[in-house]
């Protein structure tokens, strides 16, 4: 039996509910095609976020392995060191295998290995090795195929059966042949102390080596550990040169996992960036569990769905800019670290042959005293010889920052002490302001001094035809600051960020190393050194110490 409605208003009523259920599941249904847009994009977000992360992990990783390579590249070619490692003087070489460990001690050993595969030298040194052939090592097969840089597979150490990697690069004589290798060995305890300050959020990253033995890993260290990851999906695409994001169960730690699996080129390396699935997708599943509550309230669904869409925009940019910041700081650290090695043995170099020209000059103007052509060629010799001490001391300077002595100094009272000091040419006047100098800061009172005494001279340098110098003494945040200014020509806005790196100058006579070597020491006491500047206006520096 059908019931049908009695009345009018029992018609109307059903038609009402019945417009309303269809209305309800209209709206359901455009909430629901919106939602599974939004999971949808919120994945596609997260993929991109987690891709964007590892290749910045990536970076970050070969910026600082990478400067081993570099550093090994930059030592090669020396000329005494190539041609010691032709002779096969064990002496000599390992006089700069020493120099060379000494200064990045973060190379656990160092050695040069001849043509043949056998061992000429290394530092520390171990002569039970002397002599034995590494014709096995995959290092050396590679570069006997292709003489380029090379990142070994981790191997037991033939001298302390410690997991170690080797980097290798080949040394050539001036006509190209290669006569030697040359190599730091570094144990995986080494890597992983220098790797550990590189996070993932909601995650975290390994690397594997040609072999798929791990080189990396938080947790999982020892020779036990080498191979856990070899045989899992993501770790046999990688060795099959293949690159990209997977979700897969991982069979090691038991999770579902979303992982960015590439290729490092210049280590040979494999790097994974994983999170864990369901922690990185959380957000796109909170809105599809709510999505009932969504379709009863559209607009505040979409408000809904726009602020999480906004959120998850934001955190992409901050993590980014997060690492952009640390790849940066780290790849300035390590070309300091490297120009530092360099400058080091350049002035090494250079400061015998110029004692040498020195000696000479004396010699021959007691020889020719009556020579007025000879003595004036003599003085000019002079002049370049002392021009050329200067770049020399400049560089030791660059390469030897030496731990800070830290006191309480009177911040004042030091620049006060380097005004008095410093040979000002005339038409240059000086203004000296004090604005509650704050109290005493904890620094080492001969590098601040060096810090400020580049800062007046830079000043001076920058007001040829004459101008005001104003040295500026306040408090800051607790602590004390020091400006510098003056009315000279500026420093163009290209420029301006360019000033603190190494070997930048635009001036005709120096090597640009004096304010890298000022903000090196600045920072090196616990202090900042910038600049602000406009063409035609003068330059301003601070140095600030703050508590």
């Amino acid at each position: 039996m059908t019931l049908r409605p009695t009345s009018r208003q029992e018609r109307l009523t059903l038609w009402a509910i019945g417009g309303a259920v269809a209305a309800l599941v209209g709206v359901l249904l455009g909430t629901a095609l919106m939602i599974d847009r939004y999971v949808r994009a919120d994945r596609d977000a997260i993929l991109a976020e987690s891709a964007a992360i590892a290749q910045a992990v990536a970076a970050l990783i070969e910026a600082h392995e990478g400067s081993h390579f570099k550093i090994l590249q930059a030592f090669a070619p020396r000329f005494l060191f190539r041609e010691a490692v032709a002779r096969r003087d064990r002496t000599e070489i390992d006089r700069h295998l020493r120099q060379l460990q000494e200064s990045f001690p973060e190379m656990d050993r160092v050695f040069v290995v001849a043509p043949d595969g056998v061992l000429v030298a290394n530092h520390p040194p171990a002569p039970q090795l002397y002599g034995r052939r590494f014709t096995d090592r995959d290092w050396y097969q590679a570069l006997g195929r292709d003489p380029r840089p090379y990142t070994s597979r981790v191997y037991h150490s033939a001298r302390d059966g410690a997991l170690h990697v080797v980097h290798v690069v080949p040394v050539r004589s001036e006509t190209g042949r290669v006569v030697g290798i040359l190599g730091s060995s570094r144990r995986l305890e080494t890597i992983r102390s220098g790797l550990t300050s590189i996070t993932v959020p909601a995650g975290d990253f390994y690397l594997v080596d040609r072999e798929g033995q791990l080189v990396f890993h938080r947790t999982r260290t020892g020779a036990a550990h080498l191979a856990d990851y070899a045989k899992t999906p993501v770790v046999e695409r990688l060795l099959r040169g293949e690159a990209g994001i997977a979700e897969t169960d991982n069979p090691v730690e038991r999770e579902a996992r979303l992982s960015v699996y590439q290729r490092l080129p210049s280590l040979g390396w494999g790097l994974v960036v994983y999170r864990s699935r369901d922690l990185a997708l959380q957000p796109a599943r909170r809105i599809t569990l709510g999505a009932g509550a969504a379709g009863l309230v559209l607009a505040g669904a979409i408000a809904g769905l726009g602020t999480v869409a906004l959120r998850s925009r934001r955190r992409t940019v901050d993590v980014l800019r997060a690492l952009e910041a640390a790849q940066e700081e780290l790849v300035r650290k390590e070309r300091l670290a490297i120009l530092g090695q360099l400058a080091g043995g350049v002035a090494h170099e250079l400061r015998n042959p110029l004692g040498v020209i020195k000696n000479s000059v004396y010699y021959l103007r007691m020889v020719a005293p009556q020579d007025e052509r000879v003595q004036k060629h003599l003085g000019l010799l002079e002049r370049e010889v002392a021009t050329a001490n200067r770049i020399v001391t400049d560089l030791l300077d660059f390469a030897r920052v030496r731990p800070p002595e830290r006191v309480p100094t009177d911040l004042e009272a030091l620049a006060a002490e380097v005004l008095e000091r410093a040979a000002l040419p005339e038409g240059i006047t000086v203004v000296f302001e004090r604005r509650g100098g704050g109290p005493p800061v904890e620094v080492d009172p001969d590098q601040v001094t060096q810090v400020l005494a580049n800062l007046v001279t830079n000043a001076a340098q920058a007001m040829p035809e004459g101008g005001t110098l104003t040295i500026e003494i306040a408090a800051s945040g607790g602590g004390a600051r020091v400006a510098v200014a003056d009315t000279g020509v500026g420093i163009p806005p290209e420029n301006l960020d360019r000033i603190f790196q190494p070997l930048f100058t635009t001036r005709a006579k120096g090597i640009g190393l004096g304010l890298a070597v000022a903000r090196s020491l600045a920072e090196a006491n616990g202090g900042a050194l910038t600049a602000e500047s406009a063409p035609g206006r003068g330059s301003r520096f601070v140095l600030e110490f703050r508590r």
